[in-house]
């Protein structure tokens, strides 16, 4: 039978392995970030037939800018990283209806900004 010290000392480490968890979730993000994004010049600068994909690239940073930096940062998540909305509003510390919510309304705000079906599937 465990005392109130024992289930003191449990949700302690419980808590411990959980931020550690998180800081580690970030820290590997952020270096998939940045693969990705040395990728991108990878694949820029040794393929100039891809004008196009530039061009659509471009547009894409241009609509994000539109965003506010909440939106940016949920579409940066779901979209390019695949997170689930339940994952962002955990990180965000906000409801996973406020994500989806937001998540819409920025998309929205982009395919005004694009064109109706420049972002279909999404």
């Amino acid at each position: 039978m465990l005392n109130i010290n024992d289930e003191k000392l449990i949700s302690y480490i419980a808590k411990g392995m959980k931020n550690e968890y998180i800081r580690l979730s970030i820290k590997y993000n952020k270096i998939k970030e940045k693969e990705l994004l040395i990728e991108d010049e990878e694949s820029v600068s040794s393929d100039s037939e891809n004008a196009q994909n530039i061009e659509t690239k471009l547009a894409i940073e241009e609509a994000l800018q539109k965003l506010t930096p909440l939106q940016k940062e949920i579409i940066i998540e779901t979209i390019l990283y695949g997170k689930k909305e339940k994952e962002i509003a955990l990180k965000l510390h906000i409801s996973q209806q406020a994500v989806n919510k937001t998540k819409k309304r920025a998309l929205k705000k982009m395919r005004e900004f694009l064109g109706e079906d420049f972002l279909d599937g999404l």
